[in-house]
Order: structure tokens, then sequence, then C-alpha cells
């Protein structure tokens, strides 16, 4: 698809799910990397159910392209590639265990914040052009986004607050 035209709504929503489909390859990755490199116990356990979820989204995601009678196309997402690079570029850095955890949380929100926004607009794309399954596919994926932004944030503002304490004024 990478080199193919896109020349119609249909071709532009392809190209969506392709991109979607590498990102989510690539968060994987960063999901192994990041859960070996972390010391916090909590947050090591969201990062590991976050990584059995984001298996059962590349699952939704194949199912998609299926439904539309298709195999499965990866487009490379340099948006998560940058988020990626960022992470690799931080973590060379000397930072104590509490701050890693807490920056690692952050682009943990920031990945979900931008998941989120693409399977709305994805769904949004899939339900114009009459493709309720494929849509009913991404809603899942995109519940189980908005559950973990939320979660990753509570997590980043108890962790935050911590620190702020501990460090005073």
């Amino acid at each position: 698809m990478a080199t193919q035209a896109i020349r119609s709504p249909h071709d532009l929503f392809i190209h969506g799910l392709a991109t979607t489909y590498d990102a989510e390859q690539r968060i994987l990755q960063m999901l192994n990397q990041t859960a070996g490199m972390e010391q916090n116990a909590q947050v090591k356990q969201a990062l590991e159910h976050h990584r059995q979820e984001t298996q059962q989204q590349i699952q939704n995601l194949e199912h998609a392209f299926q439904a539309l009678g298709i195999p499965p196309q990866r487009v490379p997402c340099y948006a998560v590639e940058g988020l990626h690079q960022d992470h690799q570029q931080f973590a060379q850095q000397s930072v104590p265990a509490n701050l890693m955890t807490l920056y690692h949380l952050g682009a943990a929100a920031k990945t979900e914040h931008y998941e989120v926004a693409t399977y709305q607009g994805l769904i949004e794309q899939a339900k114009r052009m009459g493709h309720l399954q494929v849509a009913q596919l991404l809603q899942e994926n995109l519940r189980h986004e908005q559950e973990m932004a939320r979660k990753v944030e509570q997590m980043e503002h108890q962790l935050g607050q911590q620190l702020s304490q501990q460090a005073g004024p």
C-alpha cells in the first residue's frame, strides 16, 4: 500500500489501517523493552497488561483487514517511531529509577492519546463507508486505549505527587 496511489476515501482508510497496524506492532516492541527496564512493580504489571491488550488489538486489526477482503498491510507510522526515538534517547541518560518510572508513565500517556485520536478517526471513516464490522473491531481497540490512558494518567499523577512531596519546595 505504501507505493500505491491514494485515490479514494477507501484507499485513505486502508492507508490509515495500515499505519495503525504498524503503530501497534511498534508499540508492542516498545512495551517489551519498557517492561524489561521498569523497576516499579505496579507500573511493570500495567505495562504487561497493556502488552497483552496490544496483542489483542493487533489481532482485531488483522480481522478488520480480513473483513475488508485484503491481507494485513503495514505502512510505517512515523509518529510512533518518533515516540520510540524519544524514549530511546531518554533511556540513555542516567536518571533515578523513580524518575524513569514517571517518564515511562508520561510517555505511555502520550502514546495512548495518539492511539485514541487515531481510532476515533478510523471508526468515523469505517462507519461512513458502511464497514460496521470493522468499526466494531476498532471500537473495541478504542475502549482499551481509553481505559489505559486513564490508568497511566492516574498512576502518573499519584507518583508525581509523591515525588513532589518528597522533593519539597
